[in-house]
């Protein structure tokens, strides 16, 4: 259970960066709070599309956040 989110906690957080999202800076100034990022983090460990979103990470443009991501429209909101 621990390793699934440990996964996906670090996926989260690499999205972000992916997006140009600093989570520490958003907790900070209150537009992401503890409890948001930790659904994040739960919502995450239902994607289907583990394999898909580590490539992405790897390969894809900075900026862009894929469709399949279950909290794509978070990462749009924190962008803006």
């Amino acid at each position: 259970m621990f390793n699934k989110l440990e996964l996906h906690a670090d996926l989260v957080t690499a999205m972000a960066d992916k997006a140009g999202v600093d989570i520490g800076q958003e907790i900070l100034s209150g537009h992401l709070g503890a409890s948001a990022l930790r659904g994040a983090v739960m919502l995450c460990t239902h994607c289907t599309h583990v394999g898909e979103c580590q490539g992405h990470l790897r390969d894809g443009a900075q900026g862009e956040v894929p469709d399949f991501c279950l909290n794509k429209q978070m990462f749009d909101a924190l962008q803006d």
